[in-house]
């Protein structure tokens, strides 16, 4: 049976219907990649940045305080891994 002009237009419709959503699904797809990848990079920069706001602390605080005396930047990078090590705070997930 041969087909008639209206379900040859049908079938163009639905055809470009469904490469149309799944283009639309494509893109969301690489926005959540995207997403991903940015805060990934804000993770990666916080963590150089967080041992640099623990030194200037540091130094300003503990000299006066407790005679302690000062450090330098890969020292307070090995306290602040010390203390992600010690002090995890990662979320407990309870539900499962």
């Amino acid at each position: 049976m041969e087909p008639t002009k209206e379900s040859k237009s049908t079938q163009k419709t639905k055809d470009k219907m469904s490469v149309y959503f799944q283009k639309k699904e494509h893109l969301l797809d690489e926005k959540k990649k995207e997403v991903n990848d940015i805060k990934r990079g804000a993770e990666a920069a916080a963590n150089f940045i967080r041992p640099l706001v623990l030194m200037l602390l540091w130094n300003w605080i503990m000299p006066g305080l407790f005679g302690l005396a000062t450090i330098g930047y890969l020292q307070a990078f090995g306290l602040y891994i010390m203390s992600r090590i010690l002090f995890n705070h990662e979320d407990v997930n309870y539900d499962e």
